[in-house]
């Protein structure tokens, strides 16, 4: 059934699953950047220091060990980045939901309304039935 809010109740449902994605794909990100994290840590801690060796040597390992404790911070911060997106995502999901609550509701109640009245008028017509029933009875004994 049609109500005034039937076009609102469609345009907040689209906005809300819209949401919904949006929300779903901060979540994949972030467990990206989470994955992507403990692989970096992996990597460090797969990258021994060396104790032995010529100086060149020793400098390059502890070349390599910092590029990979940059990697790490960059990581880092792409994660704290993607949880940020994630709270602000779901945020807006959570409003985008309530909004679609209220006039799906709003649109209930209208049609808890026309319904009503329709069974009103129902009424009253059946009524109007019987009682044309009534005196027609009347009219012919």
């Amino acid at each position: 059934m049609k109500t005034r809010f039937t076009p609102l109740v469609k345009i907040k449902k689209n906005d809300l699953d819209k949401c919904e994605r949006d929300f779903s794909r901060a979540n994949k990100d972030k467990q990206n950047a989470q994955n992507a994290l403990d692989d970096a840590y992996l990597q460090l801690k797969e990258t021994s220091a060396l104790s032995t060796g010529t100086m060149a040597q020793m400098l390059q390992e502890r070349t390599i060990i910092e590029m990979q404790r940059n990697v790490i911070e960059q990581k880092r911060l792409w994660l704290n980045f993607a949880s940020q997106q994630v709270v602000e995502f779901q945020k807006i999901l959570q409003k985008s939901a309530i909004e679609y609550e209220k006039y799906k509701y709003l649109e209930t109640k209208e049609i808890e309304v026309i319904l009503k009245k329709r069974a009103q008028a129902e009424a009253k017509q059946l009524d109007e039935s019987a009682l044309h029933s009534y005196m027609y009875q009347q009219d012919h004994q």
